[in-house]
């Protein structure tokens, strides 16, 4: 009898909240209510790869006369800091290209600077990022630099543990181009689908 009380109390302390604290205590740092899902300092590298479509057609240099560029994809590496638990601020830069109907090839690289708004729920957590910058635009033997380019991204991510994160984004990509010659203006729209990892440290 003294062997079974004995073993049912070990049972009962083994099965306390004291003795459990600890594993609420790791699942508190991740799991994450709204305000701690991030704090101010913490940071993460974004890897994308997306497929990039072409929305209007018009002007000369270099892009869309009738239709002829076609639907391309892009890549992209960015940094960003969180300033407050739902504000990060950030820079991406990728490099995108579209192929034309006459077989040639449409190359990009922007550089663009971040603001995101990034609301949670548990382990989602939902991106809202208004970027601006330049980019480097190339077709044959024309370059137009720098080129400004406006990036409005909004997107899903899953938080699978503490460093990572996956999920979409669709983001819409403007890119004029503007002369010296008003009527050489283009005005470049873009629409991508994007898969995104996230590192977070």
């Amino acid at each position: 009898m003294k062997k079974f009380l004995a073993l049912a109390c070990s049972l009962f302390i083994l099965s306390s909240p004291v003795f459990c604290q600890s594993n609420e205590d790791d699942e508190d740092r991740f799991v994450i209510n709204d305000s701690k899902m991030n704090e101010p300092g913490d940071q993460f590298i974004n890897l994308g790869l997306m497929v990039t479509f072409p929305l209007n057609f018009g002007g000369s240099f270099p892009l869309y006369r009738e239709g002829n560029i076609t639907t391309g994809g892009a890549g992209t590496l960015g940094y960003h800091r969180f300033i407050t638990s739902n504000v990060a601020l950030g820079l991406d830069v990728s490099f995108g290209y579209n192929p034309t109907i006459g077989e040639n090839i449409f190359t990009y690289v922007p550089f663009v600077f971040c603001l995101t708004y990034q609301p949670g729920y548990k382990q989602f957590e939902f991106p809202i990022t208004m970027g601006v910058g330049f980019a480097s635009e190339n077709y044959l033997n024309h370059t137009y630099f720098p080129g400004l380019i406006v990036k409005p991204q909004a997107g899903v991510f899953y938080r699978i543990n503490p460093s990572w994160s996956f999920g979409v984004k669709g983001e819409f990509m403007y890119m004029p181009q503007w002369y010296n010659d008003s009527s050489k203006n283009d005005y470049g729209n873009f629409a991508s689908t994007v898969i995104a990892a996230r590192y977070h440290f």
